[in-house]
Order: C-alpha cells, then sequence, then structure tokens
C-alpha cells in the first residue's frame, strides 16, 4: 500500500508535497494534461489509473461480501480481509476523484472542504488497510509457530476489537486536512505548515518503516518455521502427522501469499520514496527540482504496481483460497437461480385464457364468487371434473 493518502494520483510527485505550499493545490485543480510529465507518465494517468480503481472496486466490494458470508465470516482472517477490501475502495475511490478531476478539468480542490475530506478518506484507508495486512501477516505467524494459542489469539472478537482500534487511531491521527489545511485553496494555514510537514514524516514511519519490518520480521519467522516443519515431515513415516501437516499448509497458504503479494508490489514503490526522503535530507534539494521526466516516469510506475496491489485482491484469493472460491460460486449460483426463477414467473402470465371453459370460469375470480355464492352444490359439481382430468 503507498504510504498515507497524499500519494494519490498526481499527489504522489513526492511525499513532501507541503514543503511547497502550492503543490498540492496545482496537483488537485490543474488539468491532467497541464502537468509537464513524461509520455510514458501521461498514458498511465489517464488509461491505467481508471481501470485499476473501477476494476478494483468491483472486485474488493464483491470480496468482502463473499469474506462476510456464513461460512467464512467467523474466522478472524476473514474479518481483516472484509475490511481491507473496505479500506481499499476507500483509497481507489479518492484516487479515482483526483483523475476526474483532473481529466475532466472539474477542479475539485476548489470546492469549499472537498480537499480536506479527499486528504483524510486517503490518509485513513491507506493506514487501515497497511496494517491490515500486518495483522493478517501475524495471524498467519500464530497459526504457523504457535499454534498452540490459535484458538485463543485469532478469535473473531478479537478481530473486531483490533479494527475497531485501527479507525479510532487513524481518525485521531489524520483529522489535521480539517484544521490545519484552509477549506478553500487546499493549502496549509501558514500557522500550521511545520505541524503538517511533521504529520507527513510521522505518517511515513507508521506506514511504511514500522509495517515494511513487521512484515519482514514476520514473513522470515514463517519461511523459516515452514523449511523446518518440512523437514521434519520428511523424517516422519506416520501418515497421520503428515496429514496434519498438509492441513496446516493448506490453510495459511492464502495468507502467505496475501502478504507475499502485497510485499511485492509494495516494495518498489517503498525504496523509491525513502530515495526522494534520504536525498531531500542529505542534498537539502527542492523535490520538484530535483526530479526530471524521467524519475517521475519510473515512480509513477512504481506506484501503479502498489495501486495493483489494492484492485487485485480476488486473483490471490481465487488462486490460493479453496474455501474462498466455494464460497463464491456457491453465490453466483444462488443468484443466477433465483434470477432464472424470477424470470421463469414473470413468463407465465396467470391472467391468460384457458381451453378449458371450466379452468377459465375458476380462473376468473368474478365467476368463482358468484359460483360459490348460488350454492355450494354447482361449485362441487364444477370442481370434480377438473380434479379428474388433472388426475388422469
Amino acid at each position: 500500500m503507498s504510504s498515507g493518502g497524499l500519494s494519490s494520483g498526481n499527489w504522489t510527485a513526492n511525499k513532501h508535497i507541503f514543503k511547497n505550499d502550492d503543490i498540492l493545490y496545482e496537483n488537485i485543480t490543474k488539468p491532467l494534461l497541464a502537468l509537464p510529465f513524461h509520455p510514458i507518465t501521461s498514458f498511465l494517468e489517464r488509461y491505467t489509473i481508471p481501470v485499476i480503481c473501477v476494476f478494483g472496486l468491483i472486485t474488493n466490494t464483491l470480496s468482502s461480501v463473499v469474506f462476510l458470508q456464513k461460512p467464512l465470516k467467523n474466522n478472524s482472517c476473514s474479518i481483516y480481509l472484509a475490511a481491507r477490501g473496505i479500506a481499499d475502495n476507500g483509497f481507489l475511490l479518492t484516487l479515482l476523484i483526483i483523475w476526474i478531476s483532473q481529466v475532466f478539468h472539474l477542479r475539485l480542490g476548489t470546492i469549499s472542504g472537498s480537499c480536506s475530506i479527499i486528504i483524510f478518506l486517503s490518509y485513513v484507508c491507506g493506514f487501515i488497510s497497511v496494517w491490515l495486512v500486518v495483522f493478517v501477516t501475524f495471524e498467519n505467524y500464530i497459526r504457523i509457530c504457535k499454534p498452540f494459542v490459535v484458538k485463543q489469539m485469532c478469535t473473531k472478537r478479537i478481530a473486531e476489537i483490533v479494527l475497531m482500534i485501527l479507525c479510532i487511531l487513524s481518525v485521531c491521527f489524520y483529522n489535521f486536512p480539517f484544521w490545519a489545511i484552509s477549506a478553500d485553496d487546499c493549502v496549509p494555514f501558514p500557522q500550521h505548515s511545520k505541524t503538517v510537514q511533521a504529520f507527513v514524516y510521522a505518517d511515513t514511519v507508521i506506514t511504511l518503516a514500522l509495517p515494511l519490518c513487521g512484515i519482514i520480521h514476520l514473513m522470515g519467522a514463517i519461511v523459516c518455521s515452514l523449511i523446518k516443519s518440512s523437514n521434519i515431515r520428511k523424517k516422519r513415516t506416520k501418515s497421520g502427522v503428515t496429514q496434519s501437516g498438509h492441513t496446516l499448509a493448506k490453510v495459511t497458504k492464502m495468507l502467505f501469499a496475501v502478504t507475499a503479494t502485497f510485499f511485492c508490489l509494495n516494495v518498489p514503490s517503498h525504496i523509491y520514496r525513502y530515495v526522494i526522503m534520504i536525498n531531500g535530507f542529505v542534498f537539502g534539494k527542492n523535490d520538484n527540482a530535483s526530479h526530471s521526466i524521467q524519475e517521475e516516469a519510473v515512480h509513477h510506475t512504481t506506484l501503479l504496481l502498489s495501486y495493483l496491489s489494492l484492485s487485485t485482491n480476488i486473483i490471490v484469493y481465487l488462486v490460493f483460497g479453496s474455501k474462498f472460491r466455494q464460497v463464491l460460486v456457491k453465490m453466483c449460483l444462488t443468484c443466477f437461480s433465483s434470477t432464472k426463477r424470477e424470470n421463469r414467473q414473470s413468463r407465465f402470465d396467470w391472467n391468460r385464457p384457458c381451453r378449458n371453459p371450466e379452468l377459465n370460469k375458476l380462473q376468473n375470480p368474478v365467476t368463482r364468487s358468484l359460483t360459490v355464492l348460488v350454492t355450494d352444490k354447482e361449485w362441487t359439481s364444477k370442481l370434480v371434473p377438473l380434479e379428474r382430468a388433472y388426475t388422469n
């Protein structure tokens, strides 16, 4: 996940946008073609971002719905992954709004309050998504390396508490756009300029450095444990022990794939961002002046990889999650059968006249009511032939 919210769209020119107060405002309000980008960057910005965003919004919504279905919703990892899909959708939505504003010259940054809301949502969603991946990795570590405490640590209630704490922390920490940034021109107030810059650097540590170190450490422990258990399994001949180990590997395979995919797609963007930070500290260069259009092309390419980690989650779930596939197929079959049933019922016309005159009288509520009112005997005499016809 690209660190923090200000990495959306063309705000990603560098993470420290508040070093120059007008950079953010220009990136939100200027049309896309007005920015001096490399042709590759312009092409990627114009055509790939909407595809990634729309595809991600659809698939993440579908994934979250699947994880909240009855067979999966009692698992703690399903709670994390369903919430991650919602958080990723929030980030992709802000990215799509910025793209629409730039391509169609809407200049949404000039609308009072819109800029603050977009920055806030992108920061909050980015923070939650990153740390949910960390907790998914930690739960996978517990399942593989500490299997005896799985029932105590990997519960639905703990997952809900963790999710609630993440939401509260993110809202409390990232509410600075509402009081430190002008709602009219989308630039920090002069008295809060250094405060906002401090928040940006803190966000880099919280959503880049700490999660990356945590994921690397947990992944290393998981790999070492898998190698050790594989060597032990080879030495044993009992089928029960072998089958148990195979089941454990099958259960944790999807969680490991989620973490590995996230790590591989986000590492290039993280490395490039660290290079920008080091250059800024060591050489003291202005970030805008120190970037050529070729460097911008590399930077935006790495960012697109991180955006892919937000929109391609369902591919990982389908490839490595057997239970996810089963629930998804069941949902699709249920929806298809219900739709087919509704179409079949809509094609059947209850008011269509029948060739049997006696049946026509029964289908007509007025005729049937009059018949019943006249005499019960006549109603019975009309009903007997019909029963005989249907039974024959």
